[in-house]
């Protein structure tokens, strides 16, 4: 399962800049993993997701979850079946 960040809204009033950026960013490139982002802004992981964090509480971002294995991917027999076969 992976989690990813998208974009929401843009803030009301003034945020830091550095929040402004991660902002556009996730507008402009669509949903991104927290490690995605903390590459693409050369942070540490756990400070990405803290700030992440912060602005989905504000209402700026949210998390959606994304299955690593869609329901196409398993067969009548309930196991798990290579991607791209038949």
């Amino acid at each position: 399962m992976v989690y990813v960040w998208r974009f929401r809204k843009f803030p009301d009033k003034t945020v830091s800049p550095e929040n402004m950026r991660i902002l556009l960013y996730l507008k402009r490139n669509g949903p991104q993993t927290s490690r995605d982002l903390a590459k693409a802004f050369s942070l540490q992981p756990k400070t990405i997701r803290k700030t992440l964090q912060h602005l989905r509480r504000l209402g700026f971002v949210e998390v959606v979850w994304i299955p690593s294995k869609t329901l196409e991917e398993y067969d009548e027999n309930n196991s798990v079946r290579a991607s791209g076969s038949t």
